[in-house]
């Protein structure tokens, strides 16, 4: 079993379309055949939502999503707001999810179906997705020095990898994010249908299912990925697998005056040791927590829409006027 996040480079071929437009920007729906070697049936296009100024475009922001399919068009709305501020934005649609859950299968189960082959396939996928990602934003124009990541929840463990890869990242938001893999597998509510499969038998190795011994290598291992590179993370075979694709595994590797942590206090998604590790880990960054949950703050995307423009040193000016204008914004998946 081998992952290495790796892909052949090239020119992008692309289809776009306009799909709706709001006073300053228009947002394309765009898709692209994945640069990923191994996808998924159903998995093989990428999609991005790309808002894009009509004007100046001052900066450029690419986000990347939760689990699931819900939170994608709360995300969907800092588009607008962003663009109207002279900032590109581009929404991902990660694979196996959305628009994009591969044959037989439901959005977002694969990044944690207890299958270490399964796993590595779609963390390496949403990686080589997001570079590529980068590589056509680079290739139309619309990704300039001035940029940033929010990473939300997977999203957000993505970005960890993803930052240590591409050094055209000027700064990366983690927003509810955590890491330790056997909590996650665990304890996570998300993961109930993983641990019916472990009580069934019906998913075994690399003692997945034994939390305690799992925890125990856990902790005998982690001192020692914490001093690896991340060649050596990627190509040892005397670390237990799951540090492969955890973001307490990659955190230490991270350039943390690029990184702002954002973990929410009453987080019921992820368990508080899994938050509280990758928080300890992030010593150095820009690290908040608030009194917010997993999921309540996405209807109010404004503040966060704020932060960015701020992150990003946009005039407070252009920036108060950008997120008073009220557009909204269309799905056309519901039409």
């Amino acid at each position: 079993m081998k992952i290495d996040f790796k892909y052949d480079k090239k020119k992008i071929e692309f289809n776009s379309g306009y799909i709706f437009k709001g006073k300053n920007y228009r947002c394309s729906y765009i898709r692209f055949h994945s640069l990923y070697r191994n996808c998924a049936p159903g998995t093989e296009k990428v999609e991005i939502y790309l808002f894009v100024p009509k004007k100046e475009i001052r900066a450029s922001n690419l986000i990347l999503h939760g689990l699931g399919s819900r939170n994608i068009k709360f995300l969907l709305r800092l588009g607008p707001q962003l663009a109207n501020a002279g900032v590109s934005s581009a929404i991902l649609i990660l694979p196996g999810n959305y628009t994009r859950v591969e044959d037989a299968s439901v959005s977002g189960r694969s990044y944690l179906y207890p299958d270490m082959d399964v796993m590595y396939r779609f963390w390496e996928h949403g990686v080589v997705d997001t570079l590529s990602t980068i590589d056509l934003l680079e290739q139309i124009g619309v990704w300039k020095k001035n940029n940033i990541i929010l990473g939300y929840c997977l999203g957000g463990m993505i970005s960890s990898i993803v930052g240590i890869l591409d050094k055209r990242i000027n700064h990366l938001i983690f927003m509810t994010t955590g890491g330790h893999m056997p909590q996650i597998l665990h304890q996570s509510p998300v993961t109930k249908f993983a641990r019916k499969l472990f009580e069934q038998g019906l998913v075994t190795g690399y003692d997945l299912e034994n939390k305690d011994k799992l925890y125990r290598i856990y902790d005998e291992q982690f001192p020692k990925v914490k001093k690896m590179s991340f060649e050596e993370i990627v190509d040892s075979d005397s670390i237990h697998p799951l540090f492969k694709i955890d973001p307490i595994s990659y955190a230490h590797l991270l350039d943390m005056n690029k990184v702002t942590f954002i973990d929410a206090f009453f987080d019921a998604t992820l368990s508080i040791e899994s938050r509280k590790v990758l928080y300890k880990e992030m010593e150095g960054a820009n690290r908040k927590i608030l009194p917010i949950s997993h999921v309540n703050w996405l209807p109010f995307g404004y503040f966060m829409a704020r932060y960015i423009l701020y992150k990003l040193n946009i005039n407070e000016k252009i920036a108060k006027k950008a997120l008073r204008t009220r557009e909204k914004v269309e799905n056309p998946l519901e039409k």
